[in-house]
This record gives C-alpha cells, sequence and structure tokens, in this order.
C-alpha cells in the first residue's frame, strides 16, 4: 500500500485502537508528513503527538516484532503513524509551531531516500 494521502478508515493493531483518530497521519512519505505539518494547527499537532508519545514504548516494542518481508496494513499503518509523531516532535518540543522560525520552507527539502516523490 503506498499512498500520499491518509486512508480513509484507519486499521490498526491489536491494542492501539485509541490512535485510530489519527488517520489523517497514516501517511506515505516524507513529504506528505511534512505538508501534513505545516498545514495542520500546531494545537491538534500537540494533541496527536501527545496522544502517540503516551505509547511510544508500546509502539516500539510491537513494531521491532513484526517481520520486515510480510507487514500488514495494520502494523504499516501504525509504523506511518509513528513516523508522522517523528515528524511534528521538533514542532511542537522546540518551535511550538508547525515551520522553524527564520528557516527554510520546509517543502524545499528533498530526501535522498524518497527522491523527488
Amino acid at each position: 500500500m503506498s499512498t500520499t494521502t491518509a486512508p480513509a478508515t484507519l486499521t490498526l493493531p491489536a491494542g492501539f485502537e485509541s490512535l485510530e483518530r489519527y488517520a489523517k497521519w497514516a501517511l506515505d512519505g516524507e513529504r506528505a508528513r511534512i505538508e501534513a505539518r505545516l498545514t495542520t494547527p500546531i494545537e491538534e499537532s500537540t494533541s496527536f503527538y501527545e496522544s502517540v508519545l503516551a505509547q511510544v514504548p508500546a509502539i516500539m516494542a510491537h513494531l521491532l516484532g513484526c517481520p520486515v518481508d510480510n507487514v500488514s496494513e495494520a502494523d504499516e499503518n501504525l509504523l506511518r503513524i509513528m513516523l508522522s509523531y517523528v515528524e511534528v516532535s521538533n514542532a511542537v518540543e522546540i518551535y511550538g509551531e508547525a515551520e522553524v522560525p527564520d528557516g527554510a520552507d520546509l517543502r524545499l527539502f528533498v530526501s535522498v531516500l524518497e527522491g523527488t516523490r
């Protein structure tokens, strides 16, 4: 499953149902996550961040136990939520806003891992 938009409904592994409300953050690709970070009000990003933060140990334990050659849709969605959490972490923890103060537009960043997608 490769999408740059979040699924309308979100399937997550058992035990992570409380994160289903964050379907919009289950994005594939760094560009999509950056765009979500920049266009989401910081209050909403903070709520997302705090909800995921409370479950990081359980999420990481679950993901580290997943087979890498046969990832389920539910596990992939959980990974995408975790990657979005990482994307918004600096905005919430350091800047208190979506953009980097006095910084370049994050949309100009091109990941060497993702190319131009």
